[in-house]
C-alpha cells in the first residue's frame, strides 16, 4: 500500500526552531535531504511525477559514526536494508509523519551508525535514489541466538510541505510500529471484557421480529458466544432466538426473536469475551493492520505447530 504526502525531510541544523535561553549547538545525530534527493524531486515535479519512497537502508560506517552531508549518494557501509514497513502521524504536530522499518530477530550481528531513505527511480530503467541520509547513535542488532533474541525500530521524521509530492510506499508484508502493537493491545485487552445491556421493551416484539440491540453493543454472528435472557428466563439460539448475519458487515446489532414478546419485557443480552469486533475510540487504526494481525496469527499457528512439548521432570 502506499499513502501520499507533500514532504521533505528535515535538512539538519537549519531546520531546528531557536529555543529561547537554550543553546542550539549542532546536534549530533540529525538526518539531511541529499542533493541527489533534492535533484529528483525537481525532476518529478517537472515531470508531474511522485517521488516514492520505499525503502530504508541501515550501515555501520565502517566502524565510526559518519557526519551526514548532502553529497551522499551512498551509506559508507551498508549492512542491511528493508521495505518501509509502516508510518505514523507525528502525536505533536500535524506537519511531520514517521516512517518506519523494524529489523527482525533472524537479523542481526552487525553496528548501526547510519541510515539512508531510498527513493524509487523515476523511469523503469533508472537507478535508486539515496533521498535522505542521517546517522545513528551507534547500537548493535543482535542476531538472534539461544536465549536471546532482539528487535530494532527505526524511525525517520519526512516534514510535511508544497515543494514535492512523496509517495511513501510501505510493505504489505511489514513489521508493526510499536505504536500499531499499542493500538492492537488496545483490542485485544477489549476483547478481554464480556458485554451486556438489560433494557425493557417500549414496543412488543412479533414472532419473527428483530430485537435491535441498545447503542454501543454488538456481536459477531457465527460464534455461538451469545446469551440471551426474556424476564430472567434463558433463552435457546434456533429455539428462541436466531443471529442476524449480514455479508456486508461484520458485526450484528439485532437478533430475530422467534417468540412474541410483548412491551414491558426485560430483556438481557450478554456478548462474551472473544465474540466482539470492537472499534478504538479517537485512534486512525492504521491502513492493512487486519492484514498484518491475520498474518501474525498465521505466523504464531505456525510456530505452535512445530513446538516440542517436555514435561515437567519430577522430583520424587
Amino acid at each position: 500500500m502506499s499513502a501520499t504526502v507533500r514532504a521533505v525531510v528535515p535538512g539538519g541544523t537549519d531546520d531546528l526552531p531557536e529555543v529561547g535561553g537554550v543553546a542550539t549547538d549542532t546536534p549530533e545525530y540529525f538526518c539531511l535531504l541529499t542533493r541527489a534527493g533534492a535533484a529528483l524531486e525537481a525532476a518529478a515535479h517537472a515531470a508531474g511525477k511522485p517521488v516514492r519512497l520505499s525503502v530504508i537502508a541501515v550501515g555501520d560506517g565502517d566502524g565510526e559514526v559518519p557526519v551526514p552531508t548532502d553529497d551522499a549518494v551512498a551509506l559508507v557501509h551498508e549492512v542491511y536494508r528493508r521495505p518501509i514497513d509502516s508510518l505514523s502521524q507525528d502525536e505533536e504536530d500535524p506537519n511531520i509523519c514517521w516512517v518506519h522499518i523494524v529489523i527482525p530477530t533472524t537479523e542481526g550481528g552487525f553496528w548501526i551508525r547510519e541510515f539512508g531513505v531510498w527513493a524509487e527511480p523515476l523511469e523503469d530503467d533508472g537507478e535508486p535514489v539515496l533521498y535522505a541520509y542521517g546517522n545513528h547513535a551507534p547500537f548493535y542488532k543482535l542476531k538472534s541466538v539461544l536465549g536471546q533474541a532482539t528487535t530494532h525500530e527505526l524511525s525517520v521524521p519526512i516534514i510535511m510541505s508544497g515543494t514535492a509530492d512523496v509517495e511513501i510506499v510501505v510493505s504489505e508484508a511489514g513489521y508493526a510500529s510499536r505504536l500499531e502493537l499499542l493500538q492492537i493491545a488496545g483490542v485485544v485487552e477489549d476483547l478481554r471484557r464480556n458485554r451486556e445491556a438489560v433494557w425493557t421493551l417500549d414496543a412488543p416484539v412479533e414472532e419473527g421480529g428483530a430485537l435491535t440491540l441498545p447503542e454501543g453493543l454488538t456481536y459477531a454472528p457465527g460464534k455461538h458466544l451469545l446469551d440471551v435472557f426474556w424476564d430472567g428466563v434463558a433463552c435457546y439460539p434456533g429455539q428462541q432466538y436466531e443471529e442476524i448475519s449480514s455479508a456486508d458487515a461484520l458485526e450484528s446489532t439485532a437478533i430475530r426473536l422467534l417468540f412474541a414478546a410483548p412491551a414491558g419485557s426485560e430483556m438481557r443480552v450478554l456478548v462474551r469475551a472473544y465474540s466482539i469486533q470492537p472499534k478504538l475510540e479517537g485512534v486512525e487504526v492504521p491502513e492493512g493492520i487486519a492484514e498484518r494481525v491475520d498474518a501474525l496469527e498465521t505466523r504464531l499457528e505456525d510456530v505452535a505447530a512445530n513446538v516440542a512439548y517436555i514435561d515437567k521432570p519430577s522430583h520424587e
